[in-house]
């Protein structure tokens, strides 16, 4: 299969690779299919370009690389729907908002798109908590990340297993 991006052009697209949406994003409820990709391996930010309208992608960022110790709640009625068998065959991406001044970048940690990385079946999820941002600074976490020596491979560890999975 072939689709046309407004930012890559034309590309081919294993079908095996595409990620139902249930329930659609917000503000894009229509659109229900997906497929990540990336440009560069050493950033953490992927795209999550639909397949049925290609003026839309959504840069996103693994929720674990900007919070390492985020934990949403997902309700038994959204693991039923995504078919949840295990932690492990899931990844929380969140929404990037990218601004002109680059320090002001932020992530959605209040509405992450869980996927299931093995049925390829995702849902962006609304917390009912605000224990989480809409718009979680990513300059916070890049700072962290340096004071604490994790350099540019370290932000990656949890993206290669999506990536791995995915088989980008």
């Amino acid at each position: 299969m072939k689709i046309s991006t407004s930012r890559f052009g034309d590309i081919p697209v294993d079908e095996t690779r595409i990620i139902q949406m249930r329930g659609g994003i917000l503000g894009f409820e229509h659109l229900k299919q997906y497929i990540l990709l990336t440009q560069d391996e050493k950033t953490p930010f992927w795209w999550l370009q639909s397949t049925e309208d290609g003026a839309i992608a959504f840069v996103v960022i693994n929720s674990f690389v900007v919070d390492p110790v985020y934990a949403p709640i997902i309700t038994d009625n959204d693991v039923r729907l995504l078919e949840i068998a295990s932690s492990e065959d899931v990844v929380s991406m969140s929404v990037v908002t990218i601004v002109a001044d680059p320090l002001k970048i932020t992530a959605n940690m209040r509405a992450p798109i869980i996927i299931n990385i093995k049925k390829k079946l995702a849902k962006q999820i609304v917390l009912q908590n605000n224990e989480y941002a809409v718009q979680y600074s990513l300059t916070d976490t890049a700072s962290a990340m340096e004071n604490d020596g994790v350099g540019d491979a370290g932000n990656l560890s949890n993206l290669k297993k999506v990536s791995t999975t995915l088989a980008l």
